[in-house]
């Protein structure tokens, strides 16, 4: 898909509007993607190591008790040996009558045909007074002892009493035999008795077993790493112990009194009642967990202790969970790699797609977005793109189309305007003699052109033509038809005398053509200068003001015709009245009466007087009607096109000389046309 993109498209790493690395899509899924592998093989090792902490310690506990078991049955093995081959001495001697050389050759035999047997000792005692004692001790390596010539005191040992007095066999505990040598030594002794109930003991025979021969079965257990292995006496000596020796010949018992070993008081217990074992403790002196094998060595009274250590088991544990936890951690790694890799490959399309819209956003429109030609959701955003950039430069070509029509248009009203304001005559001031006439309009468009307009036509030294109008309209038609109405009026006022006629005239020509239906209202009259006669007719206008010089007001009962343009008019009722010296005639369209404030209130025609000033010329008073319609407005926009005219007659008081040359007109007064 890259190929089918231009290179100039296709987003680089810096590129204008792309996002920073540490918050792009492909950091945001590379970084989820580690946390994700980060947790599960945090699960992992914690499942793997919750497992395999009850498996191995499972594992250890049954390989401990089968240890045990194996060791002890060993034992037990050696130990049976010894105490057949004692119970077979006793059973051939006590129902035979031997001679002492046969008693003494079937206990060499019997010794040399026990495994590991060190000697054996034969007392028995006569069944007559005939009959002579027999003791003699047969050691393996032939160093033989007669107890009897020696005068050796066998029946002051108390081994002899226990054993004489004991319903069976027992061994012995561990004692130093220095006949053997100063070899650690156990015996099995065992009564000898007449065949049937009740008969008499007639002596003994035992079987010395070197210790080391028993320890030696265990032995290996003992080096073990982590293992500790002891071995106790019937009556609870500790025959084999890491910390005890044999030497001390010390009990179980005195052994955890003096170590302060409370943790093996349950091993204790087991151990006085003949009963297997096995239990986790802590070590009450190291703190090392461990994990205890009671073990009955069968029934000859010895029991084998065998004890594992968690910690070489954790130990081995906690190895594994590490080599587990790096294999996960590199697996984790190149996994956030590839993702990361992956991650790339997928979010550069979006990507290019940001930086599209980028470019989008600060305007720049003429590079196309990327992907368009993608099937997936990808290509769908990419053509969305691409169509709203593609409508967006087909929108800024008709706004910039629409700008250059509006700045041409603008133009064309500005040239409008211009020639609108040069159609509209400036103001006059006509002096005859001792009259004087001052003739001044306003007129302020709504819009860059207006449909409102004035003229003053002079037909004759003495008399001036004025009109005052508003079209129906505004804008540019209603400009053409204003300009159209003042050319038929000052023509007409060119051919007529009457105001009548002029307006009958003009409404004749007004009607011709007009297919838009346009109309103007019209208030036109005749002032003489000389005498102030003045005469008026109305199109549909309203009436003028009359100011008097004294301040009073008055509203020229001009009854209105119909207006210019709907149809052709012939009445047009005629007034006629004079304008004393010092008063002022006052026209105005209805953008004066009905201009609205804030509020929607118009300034109505009752409003006009009180902005009048007697005495104030005609540009004063138009000024100052046009400036209290603004202050009554305020910030509300204009809404029609407003227009004031005023005549002032004047008269000098000394009359005028016959030599005085003739009157002069000055054109003096403003007839500018304010923009909209």
């Amino acid at each position: 898909m890259r190929d089918t993109v231009p290179n100039d498209v296709v987003p680089e790493k810096e590129a204008a509007g792309a996002a920073h690395w540490r918050s792009s899509l492909r950091t945001r899924i590379a970084l989820w993607a580690g946390l994700v592998n980060v947790a599960l093989l945090l699960l992992l090792v914690l499942g793997t190591a919750w497992f395999a902490r009850r498996l191995i310690l499972d594992d250890a506990r049954r390989d401990t008790h089968a240890t045990t078991q194996e060791a002890a049955q060993r034992l037990d093995g050696a130990l049976h040996v010894v105490t057949i081959t004692t119970h077979g001495i006793s059973d051939l001697v006590g129902g035979a009558q031997l001679s002492p050389d046969e008693l003494t050759a079937t206990l060499r035999a019997m010794v040399k045909a026990t495994p590991g047997c060190a000697g054996g000792l034969l007392i028995l005692e006569p069944r007559t007074r005939s009959d002579l004692p027999f003791a003699r001790y047969v050691a393996a390596d032939g160093r033989d002892r007669d107890f009897i010539a020696d005068g050796y005191p066998f029946r002051a040992q108390g081994w002899y009493q226990r054993t004489v007095a004991s319903p069976g066999g027992w061994w012995s505990e561990p004692y130093l035999n220095q006949t053997a040598g100063g070899v650690w030594m156990v015996t099995y002794n065992m009564p000898l008795r007449d065949p049937g109930r009740g008969a008499l003991t007639r002596g003994m025979v035992s079987l010395d077993l070197p210790l080391a021969n028993l320890t030696g079965m265990v032995d290996s257990l003992a080096h073990l790493p982590g293992w500790r292995v002891s071995l106790v006496a019937p009556a609870g000596t500790l025959a084999l112990n890491p910390e005890v020796g044999v030497e001390r010949r010390e009990a179980l018992d005195d052994y955890i009194a003096r170590a302060g070993r409370h943790d093996l008081g349950e091993a204790a217990r087991a151990v006085r009642q003949r009963q297997p074992l096995q239990y986790a403790h802590t070590d009450a002196i190291s703190l090392e967990r461990r994990f205890t094998v009671v073990e009955p060595v069968g029934d000859s009274g010895w029991t084998l202790l065998v004890a594992q250590s968690y910690e070489l088991v954790m130990a081995r544990l906690t190895d594994a969970l590490w080599r587990l936890a790096a294999v996960g951690a590199l697996l984790a790694l190149a996994c956030m790699l590839v993702v990361r890799k992956l991650a790339r490959h997928v979010s550069q399309p979006v990507e290019g797609l940001s930086s599209a819209a980028a470019r989008l956003g600060r305007g720049e429109y003429d590079m196309p977005v990327p992907y368009v030609a993608r099937r997936d959701e990808v290509g769908q955003m990419a053509r969305t793109l691409e169509h709203a950039r593609g409508s967006i430069q087909r929108q800024l070509r008709e706004i910039a189309d629409m700008t250059a029509a509006r700045q041409k248009l603008e133009s064309e009203l500005s040239i409008a305007r211009e020639i609108q304001q040069a159609m509209l005559p400036p103001g006059l001031a006509i002096d005859r003699e001792h009259a004087h006439l001052e003739a001044y309009a306003r007129l302020e468009p709504a819009k860059a052109v207006g449909g409102d307009f004035y003229c003053f036509i002079q037909t004759d030294p003495d008399g001036l033509w004025f009109a005052i109008g508003d079209v129906s309209d505004k804008g540019v038609p209603a400009a053409l038809f204003m300009a159209r109405t003042v050319t038929v009026l000052e023509v007409a006022a060119s051919t007529h005398d009457s105001p009548e006629r002029v307006l009958a005239e003009a409404s004749r020509r007004l009607v011709q053509g007009n297919d838009a239906c346009m109309f103007a209202t019209v208030l036109c009259g005749r002032v003489d200068v000389r005498t102030g006669a003045c005469v008026l007719a109305s199109a549909g206008h309203d009436a003028p003001l009359l100011l008097h010089a004294d301040g009073r007001v008055e509203t020229l009962p001009v009854q209105p015709g119909p207006p210019l343009g709907f149809e052709v008019g012939d009445v047009f009722p005629l007034w006629s009245g004079t304008v004393p010296s010092g008063a002022t005639l006052l026209a105005w369209t209805d953008g004066i009466t009905e201009a609205f404030d804030a509020e929607d209130r118009a300034f109505g025609a009752e409003r006009i007087p009180g902005a009048l000033q007697p005495g104030a010329t005609a540009r004063e008073q138009c000024e100052g009607l046009i400036a209290q319609v603004h202050a009554f407005t305020g910030a509300a926009s204009q809404s029609d096109d407003i227009t004031a005219l005023a005549l002032r007659r004047r008269l000098d008081n000394a009359a005028a000389s016959p030599e005085a040359p003739p009157p002069q007109e000055t054109a003096h007064a403003d007839a500018t046309v304010h923009p909209p």
